[in-house]
């Protein structure tokens, strides 16, 4: 038991000269090291559609009168880009014709993307463009672009309820059906107008 209190003693005033020692001691020489790490672009899923909106406009009683019909619930449409290039994308729609109940058309209908936002939960920058007016003709309308420098990670756009817009006019034949007509939506991945 003596020699157990005898060692930690030895210990105790070892570990405080070796202190003292330290708080004296003068730097001699220094060097520096690196280290690193790199990234590889994906051989998949780079640059992609993750997910599209759907608008659903609801199920509304026949008018005479023109309508305005608003989409019924939040929806979004998702970019990722971990190509590490910063090369900017392009994201555009098409409306592939007219609404339709079997062989019946809404015609004369104008869907408009009004009022779209980029989500606060993106990690990415990129510009919506709002006001877009969808044209039945299958042709693409630019709806969402990262330039040069921007996009890169993740990016939402998000269609909040009543943020799409289906103008009806009064004068359009309407039957009791459900009418549908699909958006294609496509990724360039290249800024718009480059």
């Amino acid at each position: 038991m003596k020699a157990n209190k005898i060692l930690v003693g030895i210990v105790a005033v070892m570990m405080v000269l070796s202190t003292s020692v330290l708080a004296n001691a003068e730097e001699v020489d220094n060097k520096d090291s690196k280290s690193d790490v790199g990234f590889t672009t994906p051989t998949e899923g780079a640059l992609t559609l993750v997910n599209v909106a759907d608008f659903d406009f609801g199920s509304n009683p026949i008018s005479a009168k023109d309508e305005v019909y608003k989409n019924k619930a939040e929806t979004i449409t998702t970019v990722q880009d971990i190509r590490g290039t910063e090369a900017g994308w392009t994201v555009q729609v098409a409306q592939n014709g007219q609404f339709k109940a079997d062989e019946k058309e809404l015609t004369n209908a104008q869907v408009t993307l009004k009022t779209p936002t980029i989500s606060a939960d993106s990690s990415s920058s990129a510009t919506v463009k709002t006001d877009v007016v969808l044209n039945t003709d299958g042709s693409g309308t630019t709806i969402l672009a990262a330039a040069a420098e921007q996009g890169n990670g993740v990016t939402i756009e998000s269609f909040a309820k009543d943020a799409v817009t289906l103008e009806v006019p009064g004068k359009t034949t309407k039957v009791a059906k459900q009418y549908e007509t699909t958006l294609t939506w496509t990724l360039l991945d290249q800024p718009e107008n480059s």
